[in-house]
C-alpha cells in the first residue's frame, strides 16, 4: 500500500516548473509560460542542487515569467511558491522573487524579510523570519497561501505565519532574482508554482527534483 505524506498535496497541481538545468534550460516545462529576460541570464554548471547545472543570477541578471492569469492571486486563492537557492550576498534586501515593479504587489521574498501586500495593495506587511535564508549554501525555500495563513517555510521549517489577505489586485507576473530594490546573487534549482497549499504544516524539504 502507498503512504502519502499528509503535508503535501499530488505534484499534478504545479502550473509553473522551472528546473534550471542544462537539459531544461530556462524554460517553464509544466506550462510553458513567456519568459522575458533581464541582462544575460544562463545555466551554470558551478552549482547544481538537482541534475547538471543551476540558474545564476547577479547583479543586473534577473527572468520575468510574464503576465499570464495563472499567477493571478486575487481574493484568497490558494497558492504554493517553491525553489532551492544558494545565496552568496548577505544583505537582507538580496531578492529571491518578486511580483512588483516600483508599487505594492502580493509578495516580495527577499533573504531577511518578507513583503506581503494588504488586501488594496497600497501597504506592507513587513516580515522578519525567525531564522534568514543562510549563506553560501542550497536551502529550499517555499511560501504557502492557504486562504487563512501565508507561511514561510526555510529548509521545511516554519520561520513566518501572517494573515492571508483578501487581495483585490493581484499582480500577475513574477519576477525570479531581483524585485524593484534589489537581487541575490547565487543560484537556483527547481522553482515550482502550484495552485494549491503544498505545505501544512513543518516537512522534509524534496531529495529529488519534481
Amino acid at each position: 500500500m502507498m503512504l502519502i505524506n499528509p503535508f503535501m498535496v499530488a505534484a499534478s497541481t504545479k502550473k509553473i516548473l522551472m528546473p534550471f538545468t542544462t537539459t531544461s534550460g530556462l524554460t517553464d516545462v509544466a506550462g510553458g509560460h513567456s519568459i522575458t529576460l533581464t541582462g544575460s541570464p544562463a545555466i551554470s554548471t558551478s552549482q547544481s542542487k538537482f541534475g547538471d547545472g543551476a540558474l545564476y543570477i547577479d547583479s543586473g541578471i534577473s527572468l520575468r515569467i510574464n503576465s499570464t492569469p495563472t499567477l493571478n492571486l486575487d481574493g484568497l486563492v490558494p497558492f504554493t511558491f517553491e525553489f532551492w537557492v544558494y545565496n552568496t550576498r548577505d544583505t537582507y534586501n538580496a531578492s529571491f522573487i518578486s511580483m512588483r515593479i516600483t508599487d505594492y504587489c502580493p509578495l516580495v521574498v527577499m533573504k531577511g524579510w518578507t513583503l506581503i501586500g494588504d488586501s488594496t495593495l497600497t501597504g506592507w506587511t513587513i516580515l522578519t523570519p525567525s531564522t534568514e535564508v543562510p549563506l553560501n549554501q542550497w536551502a529550499h525555500v517555499a511560501i504557502v497561501g492557504d486562504g487563512t495563513n501565508i507561511k514561510e517555510y526555510i529548509d521545511g521549517v516554519l520561520v513566518i505565519t501572517t494573515a492571508h489577505p483578501n487581495w483585490s489586485a493581484g499582480n500577475n507576473f513574477l519576477y525570479i532574482g531581483q524585485d524593484a530594490e534589489d537581487a541575490f546573487i547565487g543560484y537556483m534549482n527547481d522553482f515550482r508554482f502550484s495552485d494549491s497549499a503544498v505545505y501544512t504544516a513543518n516537512f522534509t524539504p524534496p531529495t529529488s527534483p519534481f
